[in-house]
């Protein structure tokens, strides 16, 4: 079994307030019923947040939305400028760079609470997936790290869905379900795009074709 540092969370966001979007309900992988926002990044100024910190960078990029951690266990991340109560999030994930042993993490945070606070959802280049609640800077593994076929590794690409559904986190690569569990400490927050490298080299992952709909 493999085990991951969490690290610290870099507290470093320039947060803009943004429309406020909700959404209710309860679903399991099927179609979506009503999209309630989505974006491809072709528009670098649709919002999300741009940024050069200490610890990595975040921003548009070659019509995606790129987040680099620099790094070793310093977490990064953008925000969407939103606010999202319940609803499923679907988006292509590719790693473009990491370090030789591809260990890192990256995925989505959902109920960002503009602190980096939130629920991680997330994979890695090496082919495992977790999900953690950070809280106060301190993150909780709700799901430890657990190896999965479905990831595809190195840099490759993997389509993601994650559905925060009342306390229900569950979240599915390429179709395929990983992990479902419950949890009740945050209720809404923002959307969160994120990467972590565990390793001396930076991480850099690209996402793109986000599509954010009711359960």
């Amino acid at each position: 079994m493999k085990s991951k540092q969490t690290g610290q969370l870099l507290i470093a966001l320039a947060l803009l307030m943004g429309t406020v979007l909700a959404c209710g309900g309860g679903g399991a992988e099927p179609t979506p019923t009503e999209i309630i926002f989505q974006d491809d990044f072709s528009n670098s100024s649709s919002g999300w947040e741009v940024g050069n910190y200490d610890d990595g960078s975040v921003g548009y990029k070659e019509g995606a939305y790129f987040v680099t951690s620099t790094r070793t266990d310093f977490v990064m991340w953008g925000v969407a400028n939103r606010s999202f109560d319940n609803c499923v999030i679907e988006l292509d994930t590719t790693q473009v760079a990491a370090g030789p042993d591809h260990d890192n993490a990256y995925g989505v945070v959902c109920r960002e609470q503009g602190n980096g606070d939130g629920y991680y959802l997330r994979i890695s280049g090496d082919g495992f997936y977790s999900i953690a609640k950070a809280e106060g800077g301190v993150f909780e593994a709700l799901v430890d790290w657990t190896e999965s076929s479905a990831i595809k590794k190195g840099n490759a690409t993997n389509r993601l869905r994650i559905e925060c559904a009342g306390s229900t986190l569950a979240m599915y690569v390429d179709g395929r379900k990983l992990e479902e569990v419950q949890d009740s400490t945050f209720a809404a927050g923002d959307i969160a795009l994120t990467a972590t490298t565990y390793e001396n080299n930076p991480t850099e992952i690209h996402f793109d074709n986000l599509v954010v709909s009711k359960p």
